[in-house]
């Protein structure tokens, strides 16, 4: 009878009522909740935080939802007031059986090996030892809700204790059906109905209505609990439509009808039948919009003299061929004028071929410069692509005759062009659509040969059309790893039954490059040129073969792959909209470019108990530099964890990215930059010329420097047509474009030193190309360089 009862107490279940959380909305409009509290500091080291005496300030706001803290500016980031909230409904307990007393873990090494939850909710995770051993430790989840489930080290031989949080979504759903019927009283309607509420709140509706079909059947009386089913199945439905809408808003239009088609109409309600059929004749309106320009457009060509009709047919059949979703923005004149009476049909075909060379908005009713920019942009494309300088220089001579060759049409036309050049013969993945490996990417890239074609792996996102823009995400695995790994990670695994990849950058329609930036042997990033070279030249070679938005180009990465992203952010903080560090480590210059940080999104993720330190130890100095009322940074710790991987946060880092102000910066007007190494020396307009000796530092003997301050570089364009600049060197080059604030119809002045520089800008057309060529960044090529002095 005693062992009956101990055995009932063990798997007994109780729960606890809805917990009063706050949400606050940030300046991005991403929300955060839970427990909120203002702190003054990141900094967890003593030894600083004493030397700083009393700080009254608290301009931190710290957001625990149970699962994770997260820090942001307060006054920076947050954009108003929070409000009170109800948190998850119920959290269910279970009872384990973990040590009275134990050791506290500070800090987790490698996580080695984690087995799956068994039907009693416990697991073994394997870690490093302090002295390289492996350890093995039992666990158990002691709480679950809707957000996350508690997993406590249970009683073992060393005793340990260890409060470690998982997200509740990051369990499979079989697992948790699997516990729940283990662990609860099969025989008890209410503890049953707890269980579907469970799976209701977490979102997981599939399980719901399995659970509670299951408890309809075995309880009979309950019957009058099917009209709940018809609530969790339309749950379902809305997710669906939700999937359907976020395929078909980032082009993935095939993928969003294959959904909303297959639809189960009979199993939902009249309205949301409803909107399926809207969502349907919503993409099928945008194709037969596009089918309806085109064949007005052709008629209206029809209609023009032998000569212009024959001139236009090829732009014609490339209109037709490629006009789509993407594409129509650029007929919105055509289609807003070409039923006007005022707007004669000359005027009107000149409108559409211009708009679809230059862009809505262009105004150019000439249907001879129209025809013309058809030649002019073959020319320009021709040009970027070509690696033969004589051709080029041919070209130039060629643009030089041309109506429409002006500089401004060729500003306008650089964003629009199909890529550039075309994909490495034999790279192309055979099984893996949009997959390409370039180089190759088992081996790193030579140390001293920086010219060779770089290495790297790039997939490209279901439905690609080289006509839309594609955000990008470049990621990095550690040195020593693959870059399949980091691949995966974002883009997912290749699902032969679907014939694509399905994790969180193809459904939200990014491009991948992962490039091979380590050498043979390498286990850290080691800071040096030569990294910086392998990223960026990976990046410029993937743009000018995919259509990649140079305006949201992210950077991310894991462990000392985290930490290489983090350095070359910094380094270079014109090229990215945001940089994403998973378990990076700060060191070596990163510690002393704070000021860069402030042109860039951040967003750090990491485990309290990762390293032998906390990270707020080791490198809380370091982050409490990005708390600051001008950066958008966020720092997020999970509770109880270590150097993981962390899948469960990738929806709310896809959330992060797809914020609108999460984009490349404006060229600013007015900037301060810190640099003190060779390479670091491109700041937007700003050109450096080779760094002085005080302040160019080697990485490699970075220890034996016994002198390390960054240089100050700075650059303002004032009034007058004037710009200011200075930094650690003796010449500089300055590129100049109007978006700058430069009026380069006037002569532009540069002050350095005791002697102005005055240029007058002829406004040729050959600067434009080749920064367009070498940068391969096509959305702001400069118009003119001046070297200094």
């Amino acid at each position: 009878m005693i062992r009956l009862l101990v055995v009932a107490l063990l798997v007994v279940i109780s729960h606890r009522v809805a917990r009063a959380d706050q949400r606050v909305v940030l300046k991005s409009g991403i929300t955060l909740q839970g427990l909120m509290a203002e702190i003054a500091s990141l900094n967890q080291n003593p030894f600083d935080a004493g030397g700083r005496g009393d700080v009254k300030s608290r301009p931190i706001l710290l957001v625990d939802d149970g699962l994770r803290r997260v820090y942001v500016h307060r006054r920076g980031m947050v954009a108003g007031p929070p409000q009170d909230v109800r948190g998850v409904e119920q959290t269910i307990e279970f009872k384990q059986a973990p040590p009275l007393e134990g050791r506290p873990v500070q800090g987790i090494g490698d996580i080695l090996a984690v087995s799956d939850f068994n039907e009693f909710g416990r697991r073994v995770i394997t870690v490093r030892g302090p002295t390289g051993e492996s350890l093995d430790v039992i666990q158990g989840i002691t709480e679950i809700n809707s957000r996350y489930a508690k997993i406590e080290a249970l009683n073992k031989k060393p005793a340990y204790e260890w409060d470690m949080r998982v997200a509740t979504r990051s369990i499979p759903p079989a697992t948790l059906q699997r516990i729940f019927r283990r662990r609860i009283d099969q025989t008890d309607l209410d503890q049953r109905l707890v269980v579907v509420r469970f799976f209701i709140e977490a979102g997981l509706h599939r399980a719901a209505e399995e659970e509670l079909t299951r408890t309809i059947r075995d309880f009979p009386e309950a019957k009058d609990m099917e009209a709940q089913l018809i609530g969790i199945v339309q749950q379902q439905a809305v997710q669906l439509i939700d999937e359907a809408k976020l395929r078909a808003s980032v082009g993935q239009e095939q993928f969003a009808r294959d959904i909303l088609s297959r639809f189960p109409m009979n199993a939902v309600g009249r309205t949301t039948r409803i909107t399926v059929r809207d969502e349907l004749a919503r993409i099928d309106e945008l194709q037969q919009q596009a089918q309806s320009l085109a064949d007005a457009l052709r008629q209206d060509i029809e209609q023009l003299d032998e000569a212009p009709r024959d001139a236009l047919q090829p732009i014609l059949n490339e209109i037709q061929a490629n006009l789509s979703s993407a594409t129509l923005p650029r007929l919105n004149d055509y289609s807003r004028l070409r039923q006007s009476d005022t707007v004669t049909l000359e005027e009107r075909v000149a409108l559409a071929v211009a708009g679809w060379l230059l862009g809505p908005g262009s105004g150019e009713q000439n249907l001879t410069v129209a025809t013309a920019l058809v030649q002019v942009r073959d020319l320009v494309s021709e040009y970027l692509g070509s690696a033969d300088a004589d051709r080029r220089a041919g070209i130039l001579e060629e643009l030089k005759s041309l109506e429409g060759a002006q500089i401004e049409y060729i500003a306008r036309m650089l964003p629009l062009l199909h890529p550039v050049k075309t994909w490495p013969e034999g790279s192309e993945d055979p099984d893996v659509p949009g997959l390409y490996r370039i180089g190759d990417v088992s081996q790193p890239p030579a140390v001293d040969d920086l010219d060779a074609t770089p290495n790297y792996m790039i997939q490209l996102p279901p439905e690609y059309d080289p006509l839309r823009e594609y955000p990008c995400l470049v990621v990095l695995s550690p040195p020593n790893a693959p870059p399949e790994l980091e691949m995966t990670y974002w883009a997912g695994k290749y699902d032969p039954v679907q014939g694509a990849r399905s994790g969180q950058a193809m459904r939200h329609g990014y491009i991948v490059v992962s490039p091979v930036w380590g050498i043979t042997e390498q286990r850290q990033y080691e800071y040096t040129p030569r990294e910086h070279y392998a990223v960026l030249a990976a990046l410029r070679h993937a743009m000018r073969r995919a259509s990649i938005d140079a305006d949201r180009v992210y950077l991310a990465g894991h462990g000392e792959g985290a930490t290489a992203a983090w350095d070359i952010a910094l380094s270079h903080p014109d090229h990215w909209a945001g940089l994403i560090s998973i378990n990076g480590e700060p060191s070596k210059t990163i510690q002393h470019y704070f000021p860069n940080a402030r042109h860039i999104p951040l967003y750090f993720v990491m485990g309290e108990s990762s390293g032998p330190k906390a990270p707020l130890i080791r490198m809380g100095p370091i982050l409490d530099d990005y708390m600051h009322v001008r950066n958008d940074a966020t720092v997020v710790m999970y509770r109880g964890r270590g150097a993981e991987p962390y899948f469960e946060e990738l929806p709310e880092m896809f959330k992060w990215l797809n914020v609108s102000t999460h984009v490349r910066k404006p060229i600013p007007t007015d900037f301060e930059a810190a640099t003190m190494r060779s390479g670091d020396q491109y700041f937007w307009w700003l050109e450096l010329g080779p760094l002085k000796p005080l302040v160019d530092l080697n990485p490699v003997l970075w220890d034996q420097e016994k002198r390390k301050r960054a240089g100050k570089v700075s650059g303002e364009v004032g009034s007058g047509n004037q710009i200011r600049i200075s930094g650690p060197a003796d010449n500089f080059i300055v590129w100049l474009r109007p978006e700058m604030g430069i009026d380069l119809s006037q002569q532009v002045v540069i002050r350095y030193g005791t002697s102005p520089t005055r240029f007058d800008f002829d406004f040729d057309v050959e600067t434009i190309l080749e920064d367009a060529r070498q940068r391969a960044d096509r959305k702001r090529p400069y118009w003119a360089k001046v070297p200094v002095p």
